[in-house]
């Protein structure tokens, strides 16, 4: 199983969105900005180095606010880390992997543009719920089956001690 983090950069009632370009996982689709966990890295530090590849900018002001399970027939893929970044330095741009980013008001989201699950877990999240949930995919990631939500309390708490992410 991989584990992965995206970050939404959120300001002011808005979200900068950007194409996925690269082949793979999430091309051709809106999103945040992140990537796998590498060798060595804390999950923080990971979601911090994606978002500065992927957008340009820098920050190390992020907060984690879900754990996204994702499984395809039922199998586990990866784990993400979902972080929202609601200050930064520089401007979001286009970059070898994302397109140009575009703001969106969090009240009037492209979810058709993005992954199928994300209409279902996103809006909680940035309606102010931190959560872990389980994205249940089928047939190679292509078809959505269904979200299965739950708050998160001490479990997050207990991940962000494990992942050195409360220093």
């Amino acid at each position: 199983m991989k584990v992965s983090t995206i970050t939404f950069l959120v300001k002011d009632g808005s979200v900068y969105l950007a194409l996925k370009k690269e082949g793979g996982f999430g091309a051709g689709y809106l999103n945040g900005y992140g990537g796998k966990v590498g060798a060595g890295e804390t999950i923080k530090q990971a979601a911090v180095r994606e978002l500065e590849e992927e957008s340009g900018v820098k920050t190390e002001k992020i907060e984690e606010v879900a754990i996204i399970d994702f499984f395809d027939d039922q199998e586990q893929v990866f784990e993400c880390h979902v972080f929202f970044a609601k200050e930064w330095e520089g401007e979001p741009k286009e970059t070898k992997e994302m397109g140009p980013p575009k703001l969106y008001k969090l009240n009037d989201m492209p979810y058709e543009e993005m992954w199928k699950a994300d209409r279902t877990w996103l809006p909680l999240v940035f309606s102010g719920e931190k959560i872990r949930a389980e994205a249940y995919y089928k047939k190679g990631m292509k078809e959505f089956d269904r979200l299965e939500p739950r708050p998160l309390g001490k479990e997050i708490r207990e991940d962000l001690e494990r992942n050195n992410l409360t220093k």
